[in-house]
């Protein structure tokens, strides 16, 4: 091991991160709806954050294919966790949106998932978990997740003990 690159330490960190995330994502999955995969919970997140979105948009934010992400939502309508809607703004257009039900359901696991979360970095200092969720948003290229840390610590010193 001492004399591996840094690169390939790197390479075997984020294979074991990639496992844990996929774990994760399918207990995620499995707690919302039974039976249902990673992919749609992942789409399920960005609507989320992002509010509606076209398809071929979502597309492009999971960087996924069109075909794949129509599957994606058309499981999830099935299931009652998202609607499709004309867009007011270009009436060709479909939105795809969470429905209530979806909204909720996420809200409530939000409380388990933060949890969860924060038990597996529960050994870790104040001062580390900021510096890993800083350094891991940009290393994702999530600037603005790296920002929003930043300003969370700045905002509210009391944030490091939590």
């Amino acid at each position: 091991m001492a004399h591996e690159r840094l690169e390939d330490v790197l390479h075997e960190a984020l294979t074991e991160l990639t496992l844990h995330g996929d774990i994760y994502l399918a207990d995620f999955a499995e707690t919302l709806s039974p039976g249902m995969g990673r992919g749609p919970v992942k789409a399920l997140f960005k609507l989320k954050r992002l509010g509606p979105l076209r398809v071929k948009d979502l597309a492009v934010q999971l960087r996924l294919d069109s075909t794949t992400v129509s599957r994606h939502v058309d499981d999830l309508e099935r299931r009652g966790l998202v609607v499709r809607e004309q867009d007011s703004t270009d009436r060709r257009a479909v939105l795809v949106r969470l429905s209530p039900r979806a909204d909720e359901l996420l809200d409530d696991a939000e409380v388990e998932r933060r949890g969860k979360l924060r038990d597996g970095l529960v050994d870790w200092s104040p001062g580390n978990r900021e510096t890993f969720v800083r350094l891991l948003s940009r290393f994702v290229q999530r600037d603005d997740l790296a920002a929003h840390v930043a300003a969370i610590t700045y905002a509210h010193p009391d944030t490091r003990n939590r």
